[in-house]
This record gives C-alpha cells, sequence and structure tokens, in this order.
C-alpha cells in the first residue's frame, strides 16, 4: 500500500542539500588548512631537500605510479619503426656511452659515484628493456622526466639517434659487459655514433673528434686544439685559438707544436709563447 509519509516529507530535499552544503563546507576548509599547514612548512625551510634524506616508501610508489602512467599515456600514438640494425644498435652503444653512462651504469659495470648520490637514483637499464615498449623508452629519451635528473634529448639530437639508442636499450637485458665492450669497439673502429664525426647534435655536432661544439660538446669538455695542441683552458676555451677564452697579448693563437695552458683566458706573449726571459715576474708568477 502507498506509505503516506514520502508525501509528508516535504523538507527531505533541503535535508539532503544541507548535508550536502555541510560536506563540502568541510572538504574546503579540510583542503585549505592543508595548504595552509603545507605552505608554512616551504616557508618555513623544515622540509629537508638533501639528497640524502631519502622519500618514504609511499612517496616512491606515488611518483613511479605517476611517471609510468603518464608515459604509457603520453607515448600511446607512436608507433617504433623497425629496430635492431647492426648499423643502428652500434650507434645507440656509442651514443649510451657519450651521454648516459654517467648516469645509467652500462651492462656489468656499477653505478657511477654521480649516480650513487642521485635521489632518486637512476633505475637500471635491463628492467626498461624488458619491461617497456620501445614507444615508451622512446619518449622518455626525447622527452626527459620532469625532477628526476633525466634530460630531454630530443631538443639536441635526431630521432634517428634516440631510436638507435632505444633498440640498443631494447637489447639491454641480453647483453654482457663483454657484448658491450665489443660494441663500443666496432663501433669506433667504423666511425659510428656519437664519437664520430658530426655526432648527432641538430644543429652544431662535434666535428671530427675535436671540441669545436657551439654548445658545449660531451668529448672532455671542449676537446683538442688545432693541429694536435691541446688546448687545457680552464674557462671553457677552445683549441683553434681559444674561441670563447682569451689570446695572447698582441691578439695571436698559440703556435703550432705548443700547449696552451691559458686559465680563466689568461694570456701568453705576443707570440704566443712563454719565454723564459718574460714568462714570470720576479715574483715566479706567471704573467
Amino acid at each position: 500500500m502507498f506509505d503516506s509519509s514520502c508525501a509528508r516529507s516535504p523538507f527531505l530535499g533541503d535535508e539532503t542539500m544541507q548535508v550536502f552544503k555541510i560536506a563540502l563546507t568541510t572538504l574546503v576548509v579540510g583542503i585549505l588548512a592543508l595548504g595552509a599547514a603545507a605552505a608554512g612548512v616551504v616557508y618555513s625551510g623544515a622540509y629537508n631537500v638533501a639528497a640524502t634524506d631519502k622519500h618514504w616508501p609511499i612517496t616512491y610508489w606515488v611518483l613511479n605510479q605517476a611517471v609510468h602512467r603518464s608515459v604509457e599515456r603520453q607515448s600511446a600514438d607512436i608507433e617504433a619503426p623497425e629496430l635492431g640494425g647492426e648499423q643502428q644498435l652500434l650507434a645507440g652503444a656509442a651514443n649510451f656511452d657519450a651521454m648516459c653512462a654517467g648516469c645509467h651504469a652500462p651492462p656489468g659495470a656499477r653505478p657511477s659515484v654521480a649516480a650513487q648520490g642521485m635521489n632518486p637514483e637512476p633505475p637500471g637499464l635491463a628492467h626498461a628493456g624488458a619491461e617497456m615498449s620501445a614507444s615508451e623508452i622512446y619518449w622518455i629519451l626525447k622527452h626527459g622526466i620532469k625532477a628526476s635528473g633525466m634530460p630531454a634529448w630530443g631538443s639536441t639530437h635526431s630521432d634517428a639517434d634516440l631510436w638507435a639508442m632505444t633498440a640498443f636499450v631494447k637489447q639491454w637485458p641480453e647483453m654482457s659487459e663483454t657484448d658491450y665492450e665489443q660494441m663500443l669497439a666496432s663501433a669506433e673502429t667504423s666511425g659510428i655514433g656519437h664519437h664520430a664525426g658530426g655526432g648527432g647534435h641538430d644543429g652544431g655536432g662535434h666535428s671530427d673528434g675535436q671540441g669545436d661544439d657551439q654548445g658545449g660538446g660531451h668529448h672532455n669538455g671542449g676537446g683538442k686544439g688545432s693541429d694536435g695542441n691541446n688546448a687545457d683552458h680552464k674557462s671553457g676555451g677552445h683549441g683553434d685559438g681559444d674561441q670563447g677564452g682569451g689570446h695572447d697579448d698582441g691578439g695571436n693563437k698559440s703556435s703550432v707544436g705548443n700547449n696552451s695552458d691559458d686559465k680563466a683566458g689568461g694570456h701568453d706573449d705576443t707570440d704566443g709563447r712563454d719565454s723564459a726571459a718574460d714568462s714570470h715576474n720576479d715574483d715566479g708568477h706567471a704573467h
């Protein structure tokens, strides 16, 4: 039989709305209080940003889930080309050695000193090669990962370079230390990959293995000087007459066969050579 009490509850909707308003107000106040507390912690400096202060396990879990889900979604529309050719793998090995080995330990090697001090620690790539798709690996190489130390190589390297490294990472789980060393040797002998002339940088690669990179370069912080001279400029000056550093007092370049040891743009004598008579003042310091 019809319950007339339902018809006698004209305020039922108002009561529900009132409960909803109370719950919403409580939620808003709680969020504002939490935000204020977080701001207080930030501005007080109480939060320890040291790399030696490890994240809580739940924090690691949240960050890892966020990264994995984001990469999975962002790379979903990327179609990988055919991977695994010999030349491509050699290029990938050489590029990895020049660009990535400082953080991600190569096959059979221990993490570098720098990698051991990073937080989060750079992951081992054997797992990535086995569990991640080629499209996901390529996306990470190209775009990097925020606040992780993983750079976005796509701004300085071609897609061909990135796919070569992707192919290399996919082969990682089956690769031994000996395999890796042999690949590097073959790449160097064949002039393939990052160490070869041109080097793979978009808009200014390495010139014949020398350090003339306008943007810095990976090899030995500036490379060799011209004509076999060693340019030992501590301020980032290049060989070939100190493009970025100081010249000799007369504006001359260091002469062939001499080592240019200019520190912080220092100057030699006008003929580009330090002579025994004038390279030192009476106090024994070089000009």
